[in-house]
């Protein structure tokens, strides 16, 4: 089976059938188990979900820090497995997603830190991603961009790639523009993350320093947010993408009623920008 990852990019996005076609299955239905291990090969690769369905067992795997949760398969078919990979020469893949019926975002190779095997219960697994992995688009952006931003002095330089991933100046602008969370009644900024509205990629130098261009949101909002999956509409009304399921909102406990606390002309100007371009319509 011609399993390789050398056309996959770590941070890129794939859905199955992309990956059953490229690999040469007869089906996206083979590789349609959380953990897949390909014949004649040393690949073990997961296929993690964070928010599964709601007719699907709920394991509790997530991302926190660098580090993957992982509860492993309910019959225990790949714990010897995993724990052996290490001696076995065996390489673990992730694809990760945050929620059901999305594409799997390739995380790269990961490498096993702890476990806790069971035996009338799922196993836990703790595995450790890169650094390069956890956040593959930053470092893609940082390098893409890298000509708007040769030009200025250190300290411009500094401030407009600290901006890339919601710290330094960006970050305290945006929370002198909030306070609190955009739509929530959330007040700890430890637990809220400064997003840009117009995506820092396609943003110019101005605009990835400008307060106007981001939201300080809670965690699964700003990760709804950056995904498209919701927008905000021209009075500040949450929007939802038809990606997003009425089983999904409830899960995440998203209610229809949330409206951005403010909304400036030139915030909302962002917005559009927003609505237009990265807000999943289809």
């Amino acid at each position: 089976m011609p399993v390789k990852f050398e056309k996959l990019k770590v941070g890129h996005s794939y859905d199955r059938p992309y990956l059953a076609d490229l690999w040469e299955y007869k089906g996206f239905q083979a590789i349609s188990r959380g953990v897949v291990t390909p014949s004649k090969t040393n690949y073990i690769i997961l296929f993690v979900t964070k928010i599964k369905q709601e007719t699907l067992r709920q394991y509790k795997d997530f991302m926190d820090t660098g580090l993957l949760h992982w509860e492993g398969e309910d019959k225990h078919f790949s714990d010897n497995r995993i724990v052996n990979a290490g001696t076995a020469n065996d390489a673990i893949h992730l694809f990760y997603r945050e929620i059901h019926h999305t594409p799997f975002t390739y995380y790269g190779e990961i490498t096993l830190k702890e476990y806790n095997l069971h035996n009338d219960a799922p196993s836990q697994f703790v595995f450790s991603i890169c650094h390069e992995h956890q956040t593959p688009d930053l470092l893609d952006d940082l390098e893409s961009q890298e000509s708007d931003y040769k030009l200025l002095n250190k300290t411009e330089k500094e401030a407009i790639i600290k901006s890339r991933i919601g710290q330094g100046t960006f970050r305290d602008r945006v929370i002198r523009l909030w306070g609190s969370c955009a739509v929530s009644d959330i007040t700890n900024l430890a637990l809220l993350n400064a997003s840009h509205i117009k995506p820092w990629r396609t943003s110019s130098n101005k605009e990835r320093l400008d307060p106007m261009n981001g939201l300080l949101l809670q965690p699964t909002l700003d990760h709804l947010f950056d995904a498209g999956l919701i927008s905000f509409q021209e009075n500040g009304a949450v929007m939802f993408s038809p990606k997003l399921s009425q089983d999904d909102i409830q899960k995440l406990e998203i209610s229809g009623n949330l409206k951005l606390r403010k909304t400036p002309t030139s915030l909302m100007n962002h917005m559009k920008y927003h609505r237009d371009n990265v807000f999943q319509k289809t």
